[in-house]
Formats: structure tokens, sequence, C-alpha cells
């Protein structure tokens, strides 16, 4: 009465279906957690990027301390802080210029109008700060190696009398 009988040819299908269905379930698994990973180093990266333009506009350039050098290693070491230890210098660009309509320092180009800025009646200097770093997604046998980037130009601010 409380026997559970299976027919002959319906022995091991729980298990084939157990080993099909686990190695994609695992993979599925594995997609998510390293895109969701990359999506995360993805925002970080543009974060870091965006403080370090806001830090470097703000950030005077005095001739005495260094100048432009001095604050150039400034501005990247505070989007290498900001990262979070995503970055490393090497993956950090850097630059205080004028804008010339054309100029795409750092990858980034001047923004439109840049050039003639009817605030300080000449071009406002711009902070420009681009990042870049290769990351890994994973997805069963399937592996790609994207480069995660961001890029932001910012008004320098002590141009503003």
């Amino acid at each position: 009465m409380g026997q559970h009988h299976r027919k002959r040819g319906e022995r091991g299908t729980a298990f084939v279906e157990l080993a099909i269905v686990l190695p994609l379930l695992f993979a599925l698994l594995l997609g998510i957690f390293t895109g969701g990973a990359a999506y995360f180093r993805k925002i970080s990266l543009v974060d870091a990027a965006r403080e370090g333009a806001r830090y470097g506009a703000s950030l005077r350039t005095d001739a005495a301390a260094g100048g432009l050098a001095t604050w150039r290693q400034n501005v990247k070491d505070r989007v290498v802080q900001i990262s979070g230890g995503q970055l490393t210098a090497a993956d950090v660009c850097v630059d205080l210029v004028t804008p010339t309509g054309g100029n795409v320092v750092c990858g980034v180009s001047d923004p439109p109008g840049a050039s003639a800025d009817p605030t300080v009646l000449a071009p406002a200097r711009l902070v420009k700060v681009s990042v870049s770093k290769v990351t890994k997604i994973e997805f069963f046998f399937f592996t790609s190696n994207p480069t995660l980037g961001a890029k932001v130009v910012a008004r320098y601010e002590r141009d503003i009398v």
C-alpha cells in the first residue's frame, strides 16, 4: 500500500536531469556574480573620476609648491584613494588644460563652447580626468576581459574671479 514503484526506464532520470541542469545553474550564477562585480567596479571608477575632477577644480596650482606637476600628482592621488584600491596611478590620467575646441588630453574632448567662456571673458581652464581598468567577466566556458573606464571634465574654479 505505501510502496512507490517506478517504471524500469525512469530509474536514473532524476540524476541525469540534475547533471544537465546543475552546470547551467552554476554558469548562470557565476555570470551574475562576475557581471555584478564588474558593474560595481564601473560605478566605483566613475565615482573616483568625478570626485577627482571636483577636487582638482578647487585645488590651487601654486607655482611656489611645485606648480602644475604637484597639482597633477595630488589629483591623481585623490582619484586612486577614492577608488578603494581598484586603481593605481598608472590607471589615471589627469591634466589642467586651456580648451581649444579640439583638445583631447586624457582622451577627454573639450565640451562645446568651452573655448569662449562668457563668465571670465576668456577660455576657462578645464580639469580633465580619465581612468581605465581591465576587468574579468566569466560565464561558463566564456571569459571576457573588457576595459572599464570613465572620463570627466570640470571647469577649473580658480579661474573665476
